[in-house]
């Protein structure tokens, strides 16, 4: 992706910022900060790859070492957006409409599954997917939010007490917990569909991955060894982003509460999408 691409992505998400709308506090839930351990221990990779199913643990390798993380309290989404909710930004917002976006600044699918700037009927409940991170970026500042940071989604996906595997408890997946790729749903499914978990949030593992605010830098070691690294990172809008939460494909490792991936910000897929948060004054 070429740096005028990029700089054309922060104007738009700029622009964005300007009709900002009042946002109800009741579609969202305020997530107390505090200090807590992320990531992964190295010792218990064998554990996790054996109960999870997996043939090997590199995919793992990211989130290792487990680390002390401090997280002010912040207010996140207790949904996923919606088409509904993003075909209102395109409205307020022409220039997100997928006509308008410039294509060096998606990867040709951004929004290809709507018609006449609009969802179909159908999914208008679901998760908005074929969306990009600059997107989300602008649709957040639309609503006076932001993307949450890596560290608050990890937080706000877990039980706080239990500081269990999956946002619903030690259980492994199944069909009546989670959207995966083990109950042969090939899609997403309208939000709000299985259990919340213990903070009243829902869909934190499957249905969709979502975009973070972070810039993926590489694994949890390589960041610590190199703070500067991530604060440059974190400042160009070309970097793939951290992504959470697995989706309808997802395998139960990938559901995990400190699972980690990434995602190109320009690449508008079928099974990611975003929710937002908003600093807690």
């Amino acid at each position: 992706m070429k740096i005028a691409s990029a700089v054309a992505a922060l104007s738009l998400i700029t622009t964005a910022i300007l009709p900002a709308r009042a946002e109800p506090t009741n579609d969202m839930v305020l997530v107390q900060g505090d200090n807590f351990e992320m990531g992964t221990n190295v010792e218990d990779l064998q554990k996790i790859q054996r109960k999870t199913g997996l043939r090997s643990r590199e995919s793992l390798l990211a989130e290792v070492p487990a680390h002390e993380v401090t997280v002010g309290s912040f207010y996140i989404d207790v949904l996923d957006v919606t088409n509904r909710k993003f075909a209102m930004f395109v409205a307020a917002v022409p220039g997100w409409n997928k006509e308008q976006v410039d294509d060096s600044l998606h990867n040709g699918r951004y929004l290809e599954h709507w018609f006449n700037r609009e969802p179909p009927h159908d999914v208008l409940d679901h998760p908005v997917t074929f969306i990009t991170w600059y997107a989300a970026v602008a649709y957040c500042n639309w609503r006076g939010k932001r993307l949450p940071t890596e560290a608050e989604y990890e937080w706000a996906a877990q039980d706080p007490e239990t500081r269990a595997e999956y946002p619903w408890g030690e259980a492994p997946p199944r069909d009546d917990l989670v959207s995966w790729g083990g109950n042969g749903i090939d899609g997403t499914v309208a939000v709000g569909r299985y259990p919340a978990n213990s903070r009243g949030l829902y869909d934190m593992s499957g249905n969709i991955w979502h975009f973070t605010s972070d810039a993926w830098v590489g694994a949890y070691s390589e960041l610590l060894a190199d703070p500067e690294a991530v604060d440059e990172a974190a400042d160009d809008p070309r970097i793939r982003r951290v992504v959470r939460g697995g989706s309808w494909g997802a395998n139960a490792a990938n559901l995990r509460v400190r699972y980690r991936d990434s995602h190109r910000p320009f690449d508008a897929r079928e099974m990611v999408g975003f929710r937002c948060a908003k600093s807690a004054e």
